[in-house]
């Protein structure tokens, strides 16, 4: 029979009866964990390759002997991605397990069980040690009637399993989710007693919702059409992505890319501000809205049957509808939607926020779904307290009508006549159309007036592009001093296990930031044009380690975030981390995780490190200085973290923040270490491999350590290539220091990483020279004396002779200046001159002693009241540890007001912000104003010996929302 038999409906069919679930495990499972487990390296192929073949003759299998439609073998594959819910936990399986086995409570099986990660060895889950205990029982206790069964009646098929699953997933959530429920359940002894040990280890692996197959999910849709991937991440249903793409040789269009009522999608987002205002509204054709942007969670609302069904969705498809309501009959914002009544069915996009009906103020993010689930479980809704809110920004369909090609005036318009505001519960966003600078500053100026968190600039004229961030939605917060830009969005790269956990996390590369180069050269133009044609969604390349992150988590957040990625980290030491996708400096963690299984962290920190030993302990050449966790964002994933090109453009503005035409700063492209990378930035033109162009380095011996970063371009040198330069001028390569064939006064070693080889021979008492020595000899055609910029690493003796022979400004006497070297040196001396902060001329681990922690900081004490008594405590404590005070608000660096009297916080609050606003007024690119915080930040910080995050302690905020308030950002 032919295997392309489709029904009529053009939806895929399998012309074979299910096949068994075993046969699914030994076809694909089984030859994966092999793959893992296999250390030897007999075989000449990569993992990867392997990987690849396995998952391809599955796919191939299936095509050929079943059919069409893989969806239920998918659904078992990939079970975190299946819509049923077991709630089942690793304690909940092993004490169901031993209420099973008929073990004693607290038994010595059912604690070696609870604390399997104590006792597992390399490549072993949880599923292992509960396969172990039953085949122990059932090899030993046959003659036990209650015991596991030696025999089956007969295999489980595939659609037999998935039955049985959704009969699961539905008593489990209805019968009750403790573990006595769970061994009591007829389905799950069923599966005890007629399964074999290999079809347990992975029943247990979906009933957990782990990532049976680890991180090949990519593979595998790849391998079963090419789109998989692409309409995956639109749609977020492997149901739909299955229904439609089961032919590889029917590829999908532009409109399949794109949204359904009913199915979540991958929301279009903004891009941050990095040039002025004047150059902003030349992107954005002189025609844009200015919106406030609000602190809460990005919610699309999918309304169908006139109401009757409603789904709510966050930006990474989770389903949110059980907090909000399924039809406008009930719910905590469902009930309060009010559309035409010739709406029949819509999708809505904004953002829920957490709104004090009291007060009138809208809550900080970290409370939106707290409100709700309250709500919920107090029956609450009079409208007096906290409660959702859910603020409408734009109509993506109308009873049918795709709008997502429609200008966002023209969606905007719609939304106003469809949506009818309801007080406290549902608001349309008021939206200020411009043309001009003037109005996106004065928003500024009056989002810090009001302690709103900044705006959103979106062109007029743009359409709605799913899971990009596109160039025509600009959102610009104020910056605060004593930080690094804004908060950054890390994403988690590996971690170090320990009594608390400390998190690797990294910056991201998509294919996103490297389009923006090619196609439009400068990408701090911020150009409108370019992206809005493609529907594809952004891929990852790769993560580049950046900093450690310990502080700011509590133990319920690590227990949580192991929770969530149970089953994704990988030891390094049984398979280092992919070196393609996961780029590490020295620093490589005990265990790592695939960036598209990992998690978020919101950080933020109080300038940058760049010394020596962090320069090579992480990837990016330089890591955060104290850097704080506020949070993790469960809600992000790698598609919207703080990326490698954010960082230097952010480091870049950093740099020259006086200057005005800011839009002219060039995007270094993402680290390649490619061969000849950076050396002819050098001025030196390398020849063929094996060709020897002169006797420069005769007589001379070297021993290169590592690889080399161009000053001119910030680029890599490879240590090939310095290798190369070396032998093509007469030197000769040392492979093996100790054996000292050669005279000790001829030896150079070349390294500009401070590499555990490194380090060694630091100790053992050797110069190591920069490999601009060894250009800096090739450029000049002669070996030049070294001076103060070529040591690496050198002896006093060394450094001071070198020193004589250059001036105060690092230039050589006897070395030739060319352009490029004085570029360089003007450069080099022109950020010495700037004004440092303390902590340049002081060890950074003395900020670790409690005396030194408000060393950076200028603090502004302001009273609440008058004769505040509080004022003499806060200054004093700011003063013994480290900190100063000033009474100069154009001076400080942070603001804390008392909080002795809540009837003024209010009013002193309001006349606060009024005067940074005037300050902000006068600046002539993004505002640069200091926090506000309550003194509790101070006796927190002193507390947990660590600057906690501003954001955390801010007195009351009145931002209000909705278009009939007269003080409003946007009005």
């Amino acid at each position: 029979m032919d295997s392309k038999v489709v029904a009529q409906n053009n939806e895929p069919v399998n012309f074979s009866p299910s096949p068994d679930f075993r046969w699914l495990c030994d076809e694909l499972f089984v030859k994966i964990d092999n793959i893992i487990k296999d250390q030897s390296k007999s075989n000449s192929k990569t993992k990867s390759t392997r990987y690849f073949e396995v998952i391809e003759h599955f796919v191939k299998l299936w095509r050929l002997t079943v059919g069409n439609d893989i969806y239920p073998a998918l659904r078992l594959i990939l079970p975190y991605r299946d819509t049923l819910t077991f709630n089942i936990k690793d304690v909940v399986l092993i004490k169901a397990i031993c209420i099973y086995l008929h073990l004693p409570k607290d038994s010595l099986t059912e604690r070696r069980l609870l604390h399997w990660k104590e006792h597992a060895s390399k490549n072993e889950g949880l599923s292992d040690f509960c396969v172990s205990e039953l085949r122990k029982r059932r090899d030993e206790g046959s003659s036990n009637r209650d015991a596991p069964h030696q025999e089956r009646v007969k295999n489980i098929t595939i659609d037999e399993l998935n039955s049985k699953l959704e009969a699961l997933a539905n008593e489990r959530n209805t019968k009750g989710r403790g573990y006595k429920n769970l061994s009591e359940s007829p389905i799950f002894r069923y599966f005890l007693e007629h399964m074999s040990f290999v079809e347990l280890k992975y029943l247990f692996n979906i009933l957990l919702r782990n990532k049976v197959i680890g991180g090949l999910e990519h593979k595998l849709l790849y391998c079963w059409h090419p789109d998989a991937r692409d309409y995956l991440s639109v749609v977020s249903d492997i149901r739909l992505v299955t229904q439609k793409l089961w032919d590889p040789s029917v590829r999908l269009g532009q409109d399949d890319l794109t949204l359904h009522v009913g199915q979540a999608f991958y929301p279009q987002l903004a891009r941050r501000a990095n040039t002025s205002y004047a150059t902003l509204c030349k992107n954005l054709k002189n025609d844009f809205f200015i919106e406030e942007k609000m602190d809460g969670e990005r919610i699309q609302v999918h309304y169908m049957d006139y109401g009757n069904n409603i789904k709510f969705f966050s930006r990474r498809g989770t389903d949110y509808t059980h907090l909000y309501g399924n039809n406008i009959s009930c719910g905590t914002i469902a009930k309060y939607l009010q559309l035409d009544s010739a709406v029949k069915n819509c999708v809505l996009d904004g953002e829920v926020v957490t709104y004090d009906t009291e007060r009138g103020v809208v809550l900080p993010f970290g409370i939106v779904k707290s409100s709700a689930k309250d709500m919920l479980a107090n029956g609450d809704i009079s409208g007096v307290g906290f409660s959702p809110m859910f603020v409408a920004f734009d109509l993506l369909t109308l009873n049918g009508v795709n709008l997502t090609e429609s200008p966002i005036y023209q969606r905007k318009d719609y939304l106003s006549k469809v949506l009818q505001p309801t007080k406290h519960h549902v608001e349309i966003i008021h939206a200020k159309r411009s043309d001009n600078e003037i109005d996106i500053k004065e928003s500024l100026v009056k989002v810090i007036d009001l302690g709103c968190e900044g705006v959103i600039l979106k062109r007029a004229q743009s359409k709605y592009i799913l899971g990009s961030r596109s160039d025509s939605w600009i959102k610009i917060k104020p910056e605060y001093l004593e930080e690094f830009g804004e908060n950054m969005d890390l994403l988690v790269m590996g971690r170090d296990p320990g009594k608390k956990d400390s998190f690797l996390c990294g910056l991201v590369t998509r294919t996103f930031d490297e389009y923006d180069v090619k196609e439009h050269g400068d990408a701090s133009n911020n150009s409108v044009v370019g992206n809005e044609h493609s529907h594809n969604p952004l891929s990852l390349v790769c993560v580049t380690s950046f900093c450690s992150i310990a502080n700011g988590l509590s133990l319920e957040d690590i227990k949580e975030i192991n929770a969530k990625t149970r089953g994704s980290w990988v030891r390094s030491d049984d398979h280092p981390p992919p070196s393609d996708i996961l780029k590490f400096g020295t620093k490589v963690p005990v265990e790592w995780i695939h960036p598209q299984q990992s998690i978020v962290l919101e950080v933020k920190a109080r300038s940058l490190d760049n010394t020596e030993s962090s320069g090579t302990k992480y990837e990016v050449g330089c890591t955060l200085f104290f850097a704080y966790c506020r949070q993790v964002r469960y809600d992000k994933d790698w598609r919207s973290c703080y990326s490698l090109n954010d960082f230097q453009q952010d480091r870049e503005r950093k740099k020259h923040p006086n200057e005005k035409n800011l839009s002219k700063m060039v995007k270094k492209s993402p680290v390649k270490r490619t061969k000849n990378y950076g050396i002819l930035d050098l001025g030196v033109k390398l020849p063929d491999k094996n060709l020897v162009v002169s006797d420069l380095f005769n007589g001379l011996y070297f021993y290169v350590l590592s690889d080399s970063s161009s000053q001119q371009s910030g680029g890599m040198i490879s240590k090939e290539n310095i290798i190369d330069a070396v032998m093509q001028n007469g030197g000769t390569m040392v492979h093996n220091i100790i054996a000292r064939h050669f005279p000790l006064s001829a030896l150079r070693i070349i390294g500009d990483k401070m590499t555990r080889e490194c380090i060694l021979l630091i100790g053992r008492g050797y110069d190591i020279l920069s490999s601009k020595w060894v250009f800096d000899c090739i450029k000049n055609k002669e070996v030049v004396q070294i001076g103060t910029q070529h040591c690496f690493n050198a002896s006093k003796e060394l450094v001071s002779l070198a020193g004589h022979r250059v001036d105060k400004f690092n230039d050589s006497y006897t070395i030739p200046t060319d352009i490029s070297s004085v570029d360089h040196i003007l450069e080099s001396n022109r950020e010495k001159s700037l004004p440092v902060s303390p902590q340049v001329s002081m060890d950074k681990d003395l900020y670790a002693l409690p005396y030194f922690l408000f060393t950076t900081r200028v603090i502004l004490v302001i009273p609440t009241k008058k004769n505040d008594s509080q004022v003499f405590d806060i200054c004093e404590k700011v003063k013994l540890f480290g900190g100063k005070i000033t009474e100069d608000m154009n001076q400080c660096n942070l603001i804390v007001i008392t909080n002795t009297c809540s009837n003024g916080l209010e009013d002193t609050m309001r006349n606060v912000r009024h005067k940074l606003a005037i300050i902000a007024q006068k600046q002539p690119q993004i505002p640069q104003i200091p926090h506000i915080v309550t003194s509790n930040w101070v006796d927190d910080s002193i507390e947990a010996n660590s600057q906690v995050p501003e954001e955390d302690y801010v007195p009351i905020s009145n931002n209000l929302i909705g278009n009939n308030k007269g003080d409003r950002a946007i009005s």
